[in-house]
């Protein structure tokens, strides 16, 4: 009664009763005076707008006194004993202790948790997480139960709501600690906001399902996360191919064949190019038109140009160079099993969940896994790009977001120290001239060509190395800075040759753009009359001029390794950097029941 005598006075202190009370809503407070009256705390606001949460009424937050019922002070009474976080305890604190679960007044939220539960596996969720079979046996028995075991009752189905709500909307796994290179932080859900949305809402159905990300591309993986666990259990697309010799088109050999009836099971042959769209597969048999006309049927084991187009759009959907050829890389990604892809997309549903969150209206998407970036301007594709992202052994780019801020035109090359330990000492050791062959000084020295760089360790490299602005520079022209701790930008590149490759980690974890002077005048657009003269101008100088951007654009490096694109078609991408691999495992060790491949 002294705290609650303190904010009172307070509250006539600052001239306004109500303060006391909504300090007292703020804290989460529950008081009980010797006659057994409690007093009833206003509530907080519930925000939550992307899962439809009411905003309780003024009337509401108004502190009341009511005596508790029997079932309302074993409630209390369970809370306070088993220690449940401040936001649960404060919700049914300023809610007087009322039930949301187990009275008769709570069918259509019970119901909505139950079905919502029951769709757990769709969204690559762990089904024994949420205790369901526990929560569906106790509804038939709420009638009859007495007072402590209806409030244990009510408190395991808030428990499970809590659980799902939160993994739904904000995923099931911490990404740091699967990766230590996930720099992904998702917003959790307050439980008191979740259960202020759920109580008030007029359609609980809808508002549970309101709590999966709203990224109209986690519907569509979702759907195609049932196609391929089915196309498993059936058995696949048949046998895969067994040779290592590119196959070319024109070849003959039984591979081809094998070829053939597996990218007609994948509907790339015969039917709609989404694999497992149709379930009713049939076996093409490929036909030509000779020039008069004549239909023949071809020898299934040759390469014909149909096979070829197949090919093509195959490789079009994996990130694959298009060349209609079967190498090492196309191989094995037609040799995948769909229960391979059903898992892959398990991976990137809770990636999706972990970024469920305000993206920007304007946003920058760089993918590491499909090497490439775009800029979304308002749910709009405004400018696209091929990049060149961090080498997987030794370099890998981190997952993270920001905010860029900066662009900086005929940079100068500050090379990081680790770089010119392990790369530039082993050249210098070779050719002492090679600094000056590349544009580059030791800062802090005042001629390198006397040292003897035959008797420099690593350890003892001398002064920092710098490059000009100029074309041989290893950022190019102009980089792009978003200030971060990893020391991570995007920026030109001299090294163009290596856009064409199908796959593109060769950087030391910064991002490469291949079509950085067109996105440099993308950004200069937002504030300059006549961005490409403006940006021509700075670059004709030579000089190093930093330009700072008005518009602050939110950049997310993210690694999505299964979509589906615009077009409705399922594209796939190898793990460059093994994240698949470790987020599944941690998925299955969270329980999700995964397809064996």
């Amino acid at each position: 009664m002294k705290i609650l005598h303190r904010v009172g006075v307070i509250g006539r202190l600052l001239g306004a009763r109500l303060v006391g009370r909504f300090a007292m809503a703020a804290l989460g407070l529950a008081v009980c005076d010797p006659s057994g009256w409690w007093v009833k705390a206003a509530a907080q606001e519930a925000g939550a707008a992307g899962a439809g949460t009411a905003v309780l009424s003024a009337q509401d937050k108004l502190v009341s006194q009511a005596p508790l019922s029997p079932d309302q002070s074993a409630l209390a009474t369970l809370l306070r004993r088993a220690g449940w976080e401040n936001g649960v305890e404060g919700f049914y604190a300023a809610n007087g202790y009322e039930p949301v679960w187990v009275s008769p007044a709570s069918v259509a939220r019970r119901s909505a948790l139950m079905s919502s539960l029951m769709e757990t596996s769709s969204h690559a969720l762990p089904a024994t997480r949420y205790d369901f079979a526990k929560l569906q046996d106790a509804i038939p028995r709420l009638a009859s139960m007495g007072p402590e075991e209806l409030a244990a009752t009510e408190l395991g189905f808030t428990r499970s709501f809590v659980r799902y709500a939160q993994d739904l909307s904000s995923g099931l796994l911490q990404p740091r600690k699967v990766d230590r290179e996930l720099h992904v932080y998702p917003e959790k859900r307050d439980p008191k906001l979740l259960l202020n949305g759920l109580a008030r809402a007029q359609d609980p159905a809808a508002w549970m399902r309101a709590l999966a990300p709203s990224d109209p591309g986690y519907a569509a993986l979702m759907e195609r996360y049932q196609t391929y666990q089915t196309l498993h259990a059936r058995g696949g697309w048949g046998p895969q191919l067994t040779g290592r010799k590119t196959l070319r088109p024109g070849d003959r050999a039984r591979d081809v064949a094998v070829l053939r009836d597996r990218l007609t099971a994948m509907k790339y042959l015969g039917g709609d190019a989404v694999a497992g769209r149709d379930e009713s597969v049939q076996i093409a048999t490929a036909e030509t038109t000779t020039d008069a006309g004549t239909r023949l049927i071809n020898d299934p084991t040759v390469f014909d140009p149909a096979l070829e187009a197949a090919v093509k759009q195959f490789q079009a959907h994996h990130g694959l160079n298009q060349d209609g050829t079967v190498g090492p890389a196309t191989r094995a990604a037609i040799n995948v099993d769909p229960g391979f892809r059903a898992a892959q997309i398990a991976v990137n549903l809770e990636r999706l969940r972990w970024l469920n969150r305000e993206l920007g209206a304007k946003h920058i998407l760089v993918n590491l896994a499909s090497f490439d970036m775009v800029v979304m301007d308002r749910g709009e594709r405004a400018f696209e790009s091929r990049v060149v992202v961090g080498t997987a052994r030794k370099h890998r780019t981190p997952e993270f977001s920001d905010e860029m801020e900066l662009m900086v035109i005929n940079p100068t090359w500050h090379v990081p120290s680790s770089i010119a330990r392990e790369e530039i000492l082993p050249e210098l050791q070779k050719d002492p001239t090679y600094l000056s062959r590349k544009g580059m000084r030791l800062a802090g020295v005042e001629d390198p060509h006397l040292i003897d760089w035959q008797m420099v360790t690593p350890g003892s490299f001398p002064g920092r190395v710098k490059q000009a602005p100029g074309n041989g520079n290893a950022l190019g022209r102009v980089k792009f800075l978003f200030p971060n701790d990893h020391a991570i930008y995007l920026h030109d590149t001299p090294s163009k040759s290596l856009f064409n490759k199908d796959m593109r980690a060769y950087s030391h974890g910064c991002v490469r753009v291949q079509r950085p002077f067109a996105f440099a005048e993308y950004l200069l657009a937002a504030q300059q009359d006549d961005p490409k003269g403006y940006f021509d101008t700075m670059l004709s100088r030579g000089k190093e001029r930093y330009v700072p951007l008005k518009q602050h654009i939110p950049v997310h490096i993210t690694y999505r390794t299964a979509w589906v694109d615009d077009d409705g078609q399922d594209q796939f991408r190898g793990d460059i950097y093994g994240r698949d691999a470790r987020v599944l495992a941690a998925l299955a060790q969270a329980g999700v029941q995964l397809p064996s491949y």
